[in-house]
């Protein structure tokens, strides 16, 4: 029954990106946007490379996270 499955499946990167208030937050969540990045994702690096993303990214590597974040996006 390997008829059944469609193996034209879209990444869940992929479905954030076409919502219009993906957030950069919403896609480093993802477990998958490493290797989306590795894929060359158009639609991924499109995005990343924006200047507002730019900046909140700089920000992220430059900053320490506050005491309070949620354990799992602090250290991920």
């Amino acid at each position: 029954m390997f008829w059944k499955f469609d193996l034209n499946t879209t990444s869940h990167v992929d479905k954030l990106l076409d919502k219009e208030d993906v957030t950069l937050q919403e896609l480093m969540d993802e477990d998958d946007v490493l290797q989306e990045c590795k894929a060359q994702n158009r639609k991924l690096l499109d995005f990343l490379c924006q200047q507002h993303c730019m900046e909140q990214l700089v920000t992220l590597i430059t900053h320490e996270p506050p005491l309070d974040m949620d354990e799992k996006i602090r250290f991920k």
